[in-house]
């Protein structure tokens, strides 16, 4: 008799594969007379398990269980259905058992109905299929490998461990509603569209355009928050950037809204909202410097909410309902990271603020010391987590700069060279540690001391900056700078100008072919004016912005060589 066994091997199926007893009564739970019989449901298929002591049948017996097998599955409504036969054997039978089980497989191809055999060698702990199409095996013989290799047929397991299992499964799907109507999520919809309106309404009113009033009305904007407007962490959480941004929001809190509220109640859903919508606000401030808006930290909070739902219901989160919500949740996430307008750092924040409030506010009436323990360290890791957060966001490089690079670019575009220069090498003093913060202090600083005439230190900052790791567009600007500093320079810097004007031609030939034209003409020798109308030609023909500048060379290199 394998009682210990077989029970054992079917706990597992249950708790790992999820199947389910097809009779699950208590009195129904003993399987030393008969075969233990399960079911589950695997992407659109039905999978039916028939768990047999063979050792007990004879060859006659044997040949009939095949032959019920296929009986039951000529029945079975529909198709995309499988039958498998899970043959216990304490060692290897032999052939004319293992014949009875090959011959007594069947197909029904046209409705992908299969009844299948599999043999299990309990002394040597090996697994026989009895098949090789189709492939599909429902993880059958993964499973009982599995099931070997931890041991488990050494584990003592009783008719109550299966009942327990049982009984805490049908607990995982009782789900008691907390709240009747989510009041809620429609206050915040409303809120959303309300907000909407009033700045659409002022747009008509004042003839600014709806985008221009996002951020005076509220929108996250790293250098305003650094000055103390510290409550748009939360207005930017009702501010949308347009028509389409809204509705989408707006389905998606009345998708996710609705159930959290149901399932938590109107001041946890309440809780669990603003607390992901700020932590998506905080993780948006520490790690995004472009302004922002919209509820989808918090959104993604309620996500957060539901898949800390499902874990604390394994079976829950085994089903499907826990698959459909795991990809929801991965598609989101891989479609923000694929739309660069899209603020990452403000879903992955929610989400986590989300999944992290929940642990703080979610209760069970079964509650154990344990759970307590767990809801305490989820509160004090949430509170690490927003506090650690803000600490960072407030000492990031990006934020504490922000205001002084916006300044700097400030001054360069009114002409205010002095000051820009001045600023430029103060915050370069301060040595800041973020790469692209020095690419665009050097870059504006350049264009500072080109425009005041300093030529020797434009030069040398713009060698310095095309040491270090820097984009095409960034290096093709410099190189530019670069040669325009030493062409201004005359002719002791003519071969350097004409060595990075080539390097130039490399990255942006329309570019360098007009630079290095320019480069000739002004070395007002007459040798060099065919080197010069033959790099302003190509420059062109490549369609070059500066087309009337060359147009004008042109004329003028044709009329000084008509003139000799």
């Amino acid at each position: 008799m394998k009682t210990n066994f077989v029970n054992s091997l079917v706990k597992y199926f249950i708790e790992k594969n999820y199947f389910n007893l097809i009779n699950s009564n208590a009195e129904s739970l003993d399987f030393s007379g008969e075969a233990a019989a399960l079911i589950r449901i695997y992407q659109g298929a039905t999978v039916f398990l028939e768990i047999i002591d063979a050792d007990r049948y004879e060859d006659e017996q044997l040949m009939r269980i095949m032959q019920n097998g296929a009986a039951m599955l000529e029945n079975i409504n529909g198709g995309n259905a499988y039958i498998f036969k899970l043959f216990l054997f304490d060692k290897e039978p032999g052939d004319e058992k293992l014949n009875i089980i090959e011959n007594g497989q069947k197909d029904i191809i046209p409705d992908k109905k299969f009844l299948k055999g599999i043999s299990v060698y309990i002394s040597s702990k090996s697994v026989r299929k009895h098949f090789n199409e189709p492939a599909f095996d429902a993880y059958i013989v993964r499973s009982v490998k599995k099931f070997f290799s931890k041991g488990l047929e050494q584990k003592e397991t009783s008719v109550e461990d299966i009942h327990k299992l049982l009984e805490k499964r049908k607990k995982d799907f009782e789900i008691q509603l907390k709240a009747k109507t989510p009041w809620v999520t429609y206050g915040l919809i409303a809120a959303n569209v309300l907000v909407w309106l009033a700045l659409r309404l002022l747009s008509l009113k004042t003839g600014e355009t709806y985008g221009n009033l996002l951020v005076p009305y509220g929108a996250k904007v790293n250098s305003l928050i650094m000055e103390g407007q510290y409550w748009r962490f939360i207005s930017a959480m009702f501010l949308h950037s347009n028509e389409v941004h809204l509705l989408l929001n707006c389905f998606s809190l009345y998708l996710l809204g609705t159930q959290v509220e149901k399932l938590f109640g109107h001041i946890k859903m309440t809780a669990v909202y603003f607390a992901a919508g700020l932590m998506g606000s905080v993780a948006s401030f520490a790690f995004s410097p472009n302004a922002s808006v919209g509820a989808s930290g918090a959104i993604f909070g309620l996500m957060g909410a539901m898949l800390f739902f499902a874990i604390k219901r394994p079976s829950l989160m085994k089903s499907s309902f826990g698959a459909n919500l795991v990809t929801i949740l991965v598609v989101n996430l891989v479609y923000g990271f694929m739309n660069a307008g899209i603020d990452n750092s403000a879903h992955l924040g929610g989400l986590v603020g989300g999944f992290l409030t929940t642990g703080v506010v979610y209760a069970s009436k079964e509650e154990t010391s344990k759970d307590k323990i767990l809801r305490i360290a989820a509160l004090v890791l949430l509170a690490a987590v927003m506090l650690g957060g803000v600490y960072y966001s407030f000492g990031n490089e990006q934020n504490k700069y922000f205001n002084k690079i916006a300044e700097l670019e400030s001054y360069n575009g009114q002409s205010s060279y002095t000051e820009a220069e001045t600023l430029a090498e103060q915050i370069l003093s301060q040595n800041p540690k973020s790469a692209s913060i020095k690419i665009s202090v050097l870059s504006s600083l350049i264009t500072a001391e080109y425009s005041q005439g300093k030529y020797n230190e434009s030069e040398e900052h713009s060698e310095e900056l095309l040491k270090m790791k820097i984009n095409d567009d960034i290096k093709t600007q410099t190189l530019w700078n670069l040669c325009l500093a030493e062409l201004s320079q005359g002719s002791a810097k003519f071969y350097e100008a004409e060595e990075h004007a080539n390097l130039l031609i490399k990255l942006s030939p329309e570019h360098g072919h007009f630079m290095l034209g320019v480069i000739y003409y002004n070395t007002k020798d007459t040798n060099n004016l065919d080197k010069a109308k033959e790099e302003l030609q190509k420059a062109k023909e490549l369609n070059s912005p500066n087309i009337d500048a060359i147009n004008n060379m042109l004329t003028n290199i044709e009329d000084m060589q008509n003139s000799k």
